[in-house]
């Protein structure tokens, strides 16, 4: 309410709790140059970052407690961080576009 004299703007919250350190939840973020990324709001004591979006869905395979939303030609996809593991599926919004 007071700009221009404050240009504060709180980071959009993912209500994603924090795997590294368990104390804080992912918010996003962006750089100097306008990219966004999304990392732990308890910086500077934990150093967790992300460039795609996280998910509060836990992986049905690895019992990851997150998943992330990859940008791909073909569309958004929803994959599992554990490159090991190897969870994919289609985001609703292909899904929703496929069915019109």
């Amino acid at each position: 309410t007071g700009y221009p004299d404050c240009d504060f703007a709180r980071p959009y919250s993912t209500n994603v709790p924090c795997p590294k350190c368990a104390k804080g939840e992912l918010v996003e973020r962006t750089t100097k140059r306008g990219k966004i990324f999304y990392s732990c709001n308890q910086y500077p004591s934990c150093d967790f970052a992300l460039w795609q979006r996280p998910i509060l869905e836990s992986c049905p395979q690895c019992g990851s407690p997150y998943l992330i939303e990859k940008k791909t030609r073909s569309g958004p996809e929803i994959i599992c961080p554990n490159q090991k593991c190897g969870f994919k599926k289609e985001s609703e919004e292909n899904i929703e576009n496929s069915q019109t």
